[in-house]
């Protein structure tokens, strides 16, 4: 599985400290992780699908012999589904609480991101933790502990509505 590390880096500058963060487009959105967010990025191999559940849930991958559940973020935001085939996994935090969205596109870096005053997408309402600014384009925070939160309630919904 080929395996690409991304971590804030707290390194200087020669003129001073800078705020490097990781982001990532879906759909129409820019989305830049939150800082010192722990992060990996990986080719999408060696899926498990799960049958009979929403497209938004794409299954599992073993990550170091744990389970980690994975997301097709612009699915479940109801931007399009993403090919797993063509996909990349960014899985996020540490075990226990890792968890995967599955990207069109690989990360880029966005050094320095400014804060913005822009009104936050109605689709990102509970998962964008702020607005930044970067080269003249707006990226939302994405709060990715509210999201992987409110997946899971949407599982419980959906197996609450469920004939017996």
């Amino acid at each position: 599985m080929e395996q690409h590390n991304i971590t804030a880096d707290s390194a200087a500058e020669t003129q001073g400290q800078y705020d490097l963060r990781h982001g990532f487009r879906v759909g129409f959105l820019q989305l830049l992780l939150q800082p010192q967010v722990r992060s990996e990025l990986h080719r999408c191999e060696r899926l498990c699908a799960i049958p009979d559940t929403p497209d938004w849930f794409v299954g599992f991958i073993n990550h170091r012999g744990d389970a980690v559940p994975v997301y097709d973020l612009a699915a479940s935001l109801g931007l399009g589904i993403t090919d797993p085939k063509k996909g990349w996994l960014l899985l996020l935090d540490a075990q226990p609480a890792t968890a995967a969205v599955l990207l069109q596109e690989t990360p880029q870096g966005i050094t320095n991101p400014g804060r913005a005053d822009a009104p936050c997408p109605d689709l990102l309402d509970g998962i964008s933790s702020g607005e930044y600014r970067y080269q003249n384009s707006i990226w939302f925070e994405f709060d990715h502990r509210a999201y992987f939160s409110r997946q899971k309630q949407r599982f419980i919904k959906t197996d609450s509505a469920l004939p017996a």
